[in-house]
């Protein structure tokens, strides 16, 4: 009889404990956008190519296309410190910390491969971290804490369900007042449960609103990767091709509460193989843009302006060389719209113009962005 007490009493407080953890996890659904993966942006494969910085709090998952055929164009990407430091219950850990962690747990890393029209096979990886935000919802203590009238009524009717089940596992006690306990467990775990409901709900009113007066906040990201091609000569075998590394910043600038400006520079170093020993080219290129959106964290609309330049003739116009597929010029209209907190749709018609604004080419691409909570 000991034994199950003491079994009823953990499972009343385990209970109590997760009701009262999932309300932080709803909280932290804080992105005030779901970007594409760095790794899609070397790629060429982002409908925006001016990517907009952001920060991201868990494992995500991103597929893209750019044809009507679904080719396995996927990425991954993560947050490995704040995975480890600092996902918790609570968010007690991370609103202590100093500035500079806080910044260091904004790093993460991605990885993507795609098949390119040249049925080529490409492979990026990139880290990336934010250096400045304009807000940063996790760090307000006030904004998301859990509410103490919510906690003293539940911590309550938890006292009242332990009490009443001890009460019903006597071996004294009649048929019936053992079947009346059983009836008032369950009229105060409905309670409880709807108590533990309407504080989620609240949290996620409160993130919904906050989201929506800030999603145009201030962000500065800094990212470096790397791309590898390989040519695929057999089923079985691949051919390194081609390698480039890339560094680039990403900034934005919210005007207003419907506006946001976007701007990029990037700086690629490429090379191009003939075998796996032999280098016969390389080169360089760098880009800028500038982007303008205008929407709401649900809907929002973008055109965006990229130039690059290369450091010699041949660079831009050699595609074992331009490996993330840059044109002199780029123009791109499109869109995004985020499906749920945990799922973005992003799309966009992409056109590319010679150094002597001739029309060289229309891509439309789109992107599927979702976290995995």
């Amino acid at each position: 009889m000991k034994t199950l007490t003491l079994l009823l009493l953990g499972m009343g407080l385990a209970r109590c404990m997760f009701a009262q953890n999932d309300a932080p996890n709803v909280a932290k659904a804080t992105e005030f956008a779901i970007p594409v993966s760095p790794a899609f942006d070397l790629l060429a494969v982002n409908p925006s190519q001016i990517l907009r910085p952001n920060n991201i709090r868990e494992f995500k998952v991103d597929w893209s296309f750019r044809s009507w055929r679904l080719k396995p164009n996927l990425a991954i990407q993560a947050q490995p410190i704040w995975e480890i430091f600092y996902n918790r219950a609570d968010l007690q850990a991370y609103q202590r910390t100093s500035s500079f962690l806080k910044t260091l747990s904004t790093l993460d890393f991605s990885a993507g491969t795609i098949e390119d029209d040249s049925q080529n096979r490409r492979v990026a990886l990139a880290a990336k971290i934010n250096l400045y935000r304009e807000r940063d919802p996790l760090s307000d203590i006030e904004l998301f804490s859990v509410d103490t009238t919510f906690n003293r009524l539940q911590s309550s009717r938890l006292a009242m369900m332990v009490d009443l089940q001890l009460i019903s596992n006597r071996n004294n006690i009649s048929m019936r007042e053992k079947l009346r306990c059983e009836q008032q467990l369950d009229s105060i775990q409905q309670e409880y449960n709807n108590l533990d409901k309407l504080q989620k709900d609240n949290i996620q009113n409160l993130v919904v609103r906050y989201l929506r007066s800030n999603w145009n906040a201030s962000h500065v990201d800094v990212a470096f990767g790397k791309i590898f091609a390989y040519a695929n000569p057999q089923i079985d075998s691949l051919e390194l091709r081609g390698q480039a590394t890339a560094f680039w910043v990403s900034a934005s600038k919210g005007l207003g509460r419907k506006v946001l400006i976007t701007g990029l520079f990037k700086y690629i170093m490429q090379e191009k193989r003939g075998d796996l020993n032999f280098t016969n080219a390389s080169g360089n290129i760098f880009s800028m843009g500038l982007g303008f959106r205008y929407g709401s964290p649900k809907f929002n609309f973008f055109t965006d302006f990229l130039y690059s330049q290369g450091n010699a003739q041949f660079v831009m116009a050699d595609p074992g060389l331009n490996l993330t597929q840059l044109s002199a010029y780029s123009i791109t209209y499109g869109g995004d719209w985020r499906l749920s907190r945990n799922v973005m749709l992003s799309y966009g018609v992409r056109t590319d113009y010679t150094e002597k604004l001739q029309f060289k080419n229309i891509i439309p691409v789109a992107n599927l962005a979702c976290m995995m909570r």
